[in-house]
């Protein structure tokens, strides 16, 4: 606890230099960073960043980078002890779900980004609101995890729950470790004939996939796949 709430105090205390623009909401137990869109109203979309193990600092110091062109911005706070599939993630999407849901019925398209340990909780919650009978799109770097509380993060999984949705998976280069970094090549690798699936494998390290952020949410150039 006493680690969240300074990890959540020292980015709070870049925002000023960062992004003028970003507010903490709190949802539940967990506190969010708000950014509006770069341009306009933002149109239907809203964009909900999950970010990998201790990665939080390194989103909110390019908080300004990240902002959605097209639309909000919500970025859950989070380091190692949140975002791992455990019984403290599990509240997180708790929390999160019902405003999730709410955007879903206000007819706003749902964009959940995952990389890393960030990918359980945003591939959960885009399976509850696939299940509640939303769309939406579900971006996935280097995020795929294994098993938790009986359930397979399988290809068999996403096709059970998620085949109504848009799934992007890009994967690392990384082989031995990270294991989510073989489990995301092994798992794409599996589901890239699948209409519904768009699957890359990128020369890069897992730690450099964090560059996808802006390609996202800043409309940056993306690198070229080598799969």
């Amino acid at each position: 606890m006493i680690r969240r709430i300074l990890t959540l105090l020292a980015a709070l205390a870049l925002l000023p230099a960062f992004s003028a623009s970003a507010d903490v909401i709190q949802l539940g137990d967990t506190p969010c960073l708000l950014q509006p869109a770069a341009e306009g109203d933002g149109g239907l979309r809203r964009y909900v960043l999950f970010t990998g193990d201790g990665d939080y600092f390194h989103a909110v110091q390019n908080c300004r980078d990240m902002t959605a062109l097209d639309g909000l911005l919500l970025i859950p706070q989070g380091d190692s002890s949140y975002i791992n599939y455990s019984s403290a993630s599990d509240v997180v999407i708790a929390d999160l779900f019902p405003a999730l849901r709410a955007w879903a019925g206000d007819g706003y398209e749902m964009i959940l980004i995952g990389y890393s340990a960030g990918g359980y909780p945003a591939t959960v919650l885009a399976a509850s609101l696939a299940e509640a009978g939303y769309t939406g799109r579900l971006i996935l770097l280097d995020g795929i995890y294994g098993n938790y509380r009986g359930v397979a993060y399988n290809e068999d999984y996403y096709r059970a729950s998620l085949s109504t949705w848009q799934v992007t998976i890009y994967a690392s280069s990384e082989k031995g470790y990270p294991p989510i970094s073989d489990r995301t090549q092994r798992v794409g690798a599996a589901l890239a004939d699948d209409e519904f699936v768009t699957y890359h494998r990128y020369a890069m390290s897992h730690n450099e996939m964090r560059m996808f952020y802006r390609v996202f949410l800043a409309g940056a150039e993306a690198p070229e796949p080598v799969e």
